[in-house]
């Protein structure tokens, strides 16, 4: 395994340090939440040490005040080979704490743990969590939910100790205001985004758009992401007749995410999941009305209060629902302050610090530390 440090290591005279055990994906996916979150962790007196993949795009994560540290993961049939050089690195900037951001990463961070004999914490963002607890020979010290929802499935799963499964919301830093249709000399912007793995839920927002369109409204069109179906779904609005109004685009880093996010006026999120829509949540948090598919990970959606719920693959419905807020710009943007106002309540980056603070002080004491082995799982 290869390391590669970006930057000098502070010496650890205050606080204590964690280690941030990062998937390829992770910056992109929770970027805008890491990055208030490390700089809050430093007034917290807890200094932080992130362990990103090569391929990882690391350009938002405030380095400093993180360290970060890029390795080349080992190839998965040997990846129960050793891990010294970068359980060296860890026990030279005596970390006392490894917590896997997603549970991509929890083996490799629960083999870290173990090497350097100090106790770990998963974050998980999906419903499906449990699939891996059950797998990994799971010893963590906490399971952090990432929702409401999530955490009730850890618990109802029995694969962690209600008393070690902590709700630990993202946090994200929200506009004062709504921002939709704010100029009325601009065309509308409405963006879709999500996986185009499920053709029918983004072939009933191709049709939607079509109809949009053929009913006169003045809007241009954005699908972001990608997927099985891309393909597939190109092809499909090549035949509605969309080429000079739909743009697709990839997936974007968080700080251009953000930028999308301020210059769109409605955001919709097609099909249901079972991760916690992350990019909803950035669209609310940017004062944009949000239209979703039931999202039953999610519990910042809530019908007719931060978001309009509609049935996945129903073009009519969805349709109905965008001509009114295309007609009722004053709703739309009462819409989208009812979320902001949600957001300052339940996902602020200060409530996430705080809440993630504790829970470090309390699994690095001395007495976890020395008892690595005590799960978080119930026999």
């Amino acid at each position: 395994m290869r390391l590669e440090p970006q930057s000098t290591p502070a010496p650890a005279a205050h606080g204590i340090r964690v280690a941030w055990v990062a998937g390829p994906e992770t910056p992109a996916s929770l970027g805008r939440t890491l990055q208030p979150l490390a700089i809050g962790l430093m007034d917290e007196m807890i200094d932080l040490v992130a362990l990103c993949p090569q391929e990882a795009d690391v350009r938002d994560l405030p380095s400093p005040p993180l360290e970060v540290i890029r390795y080349t993961p080992p190839p998965w049939w040997s990846f129960g080979g050793s891990l010294d050089a970068l359980s060296d690195h860890l026990r030279k900037r005596r970390v006392v704490l490894v917590h896997a951001l997603e549970t991509a990463v929890a083996e490799l961070a629960r083999r870290l743990a173990r090497d350097i004999n100090v106790p770990y914490v998963v974050s998980t963002y999906s419903l499906d969590a449990s699939g891996w607890l059950a797998r990994a020979e799971h010893q963590a010290w906490a399971v952090l939910a990432g929702s409401e929802p999530v955490r009730n499935d850890l618990l109802a799963q029995r694969v962690s100790l209600p008393d070690h499964t902590y709700l630990v919301r993202p946090g994200v830093y929200q506009v004062r205001h709504a921002t939709c249709f704010t100029d009325p000399q601009l065309r509308v912007v409405i963006v879709a985004g999500g996986r185009m793995d499920d053709y029918l839920a983004f072939d009933a927002v191709l049709r939607s758009f079509a109809e949009l369109r053929g009913r006169g409204f003045d809007c241009v069109f954005f699908l972001m992401g990608d997927g099985r179906a891309e393909r597939l779904l190109r092809a499909r609005s090549e035949k509605l007749g969309l080429r000079h109004d739909l743009t697709f685009v990839d997936w974007q880093s968080p700080s251009q995410l953000s930028g999308i996010f301020k210059a769109a006026d409605i955001y919709v999120s097609p099909a249901p999941s079972r991760q916690v829509d992350i990019y909803s949540l950035l669209a609310m948090a940017a004062g944009v009305p949000v239209l979703a598919a039931t999202s039953v990970a999610s519990d910042f959606i809530i019908e007719g209060k931060t978001a309009l719920l509609f049935t996945t693959g129903d073009s009519e419905e969805l349709t109905a629902k965008l001509v009114g807020l295309l007609d009722n710009h004053p709703a739309a943007g009462a819409l989208a302050e009812s979320a902001l106002e949600h957001l300052r309540v339940r996902h602020s980056p200060a409530g996430m610090v705080t809440a993630l603070a504790e829970i470090y002080r309390q699994a690095a004491q001395p007495a976890n530390a020395r008892a690595v082995e005590t799960p978080a799982r119930i026999p």
